[in-house]
């Protein structure tokens, strides 16, 4: 009977075989893939269980070895280490619970924590999880060792500063953030990658939000990455360093144009008019974006005489400037009579007659 069945399938149409072949196949990976599913889903719902009944045993231990007068520290250590940290996933558990207790915690539970994250060895562990190729270990180790303010060996986290990786990057800063005490930016010094908007907020926040040396900003106005002038200028104004107002105004020289545009903003919020002529004197070969910045500058600090002094340098087809300066103008309206001397309708053809208005006036005509 079977043999007449193999010879009638010998006998079968090439196609039919071809056919028969793919839906074998098909329907034993199809066996195969749910089988996979059901392993790994129970393969999770096992490693979830073990997770909460291994959190339980943590947090018991926890609360015995920071709030029990009476509990053997030393001897518990060693035996909790010895019986139930075998694996990495045991590691880390016991490192995501530090964590937590770290945040809940301060003053002296603090150190107490900081004892159980070396007797536990998950100092160790985390250690050659930082010497590890692996970015994304690399990341975790230094969010433990930033979080707890632990330090480490600074040949080990230096270079990280250099990674092609962004997250490896921002972790090594908040890193140092965190851990420096005496010169908690000497990082950028060693930054050869621009650093983002968000990098420069958390930078910011640190340094407002704890107990950091703030450094004197000037220190990184000649970086080769204009991103850390940019911020270092920002941080000039948010720190009150008056004492840098000079090299501000030698900014407004600057080769990038994002960083004269920080020095314009900066030392309009400081309010400092001895930059106006300097300003001035660059705004013809300014981009439009500084143009306008310096505009406003003089609307806060200078005069209508200032803001006249720039109505030749705006020529007719820079419409959004010719709009800017009405509106600047507006508010000296005592000295300059907008209102009066254009008509609404036609305000940007109406310019060179401004413009020609304004530069008489200038000159005494």
């Amino acid at each position: 009977m079977q043999l007449n069945s193999l010879k009638e399938l010998e006998n079968w149409p090439y196609i039919l075989k071809v056919n028969l072949t793919l839906s074998i196949s098909f329907l034993i990976l199809t066996l195969l893939f749910i089988a996979l599913v059901l392993v790994l889903r129970i393969v999770k719902n096992r490693r979830e269980a073990y997770r909460i009944k291994f959190d339980v045993k943590l947090i018991d231990f926890y609360n015995h070895f920071l709030f029990d007068e009476d509990f053997e520290k030393a001897s518990q250590l060693g035996d909790f280490k010895f019986r139930h940290l075998k694996t990495s996933f045991d590691h880390k558990l016991a490192i995501k619970q530090t964590l937590i207790f770290d945040e809940n915690l301060k003053g002296e539970s603090s150190e107490a924590i900081k004892e159980l994250f070396y007797g536990l060895g998950l100092y160790a562990f985390l250690l050659k999880d930082l010497k590890k190729k692996a970015w994304f270990k690399q990341v975790r180790a230094l969010y433990a060792f930033s979080k707890l303010g632990i330090s480490v060996p600074q040949e080990l986290v230096a270079p990280l500063i250099k990674s092609k990786k962004v997250e490896l990057r921002q972790q090594a800063m908040l890193y140092f953030l965190n851990t420096s005490k005496e010169n908690p930016l000497g990082f950028l010094d060693d930054l050869d990658q621009e650093l983002t908007l968000w990098q420069q907020v958390f930078i910011e926040n640190s340094l407002k939000n704890f107990d950091l040396e703030v450094p004197d900003f000037a220190r990184w106005f000649n970086h080769e990455k204009s991103s850390v002038v940019v911020f270092c200028i920002k941080m000039v104004v948010s720190f009150n360093q008056f004492q840098n107002i000079p090299l501000l105004i030698e900014a407004l020289d600057h080769t990038e144009a994002a960083v004269r545009a920080q020095a314009i903003n900066s030392l309009k919020i400081m309010e400092v008019p001895d930059a106006l002529q300097l300003m001035s004197a660059n705004f013809p070969f300014e981009t439009p974006a500084n143009k306008r910045a310096i505009l406003y500058a003089i609307e806060r600090i200078g005069t209508a005489k200032d803001l006249r002094t720039l109505v030749g340098c705006i020529s007719k087809e820079e419409e959004n400037l010719q709009i800017d300066y009405y509106k600047i103008a507006s508010s000296f309206e005592d000295e300059i009579p907008v209102q009066k001397l254009i008509d609404l309708d036609t305000i940007t053809e109406d310019w060179e007659e401004y413009k020609d208005y304004s530069l008489r006036l200038l000159q005494g005509a």
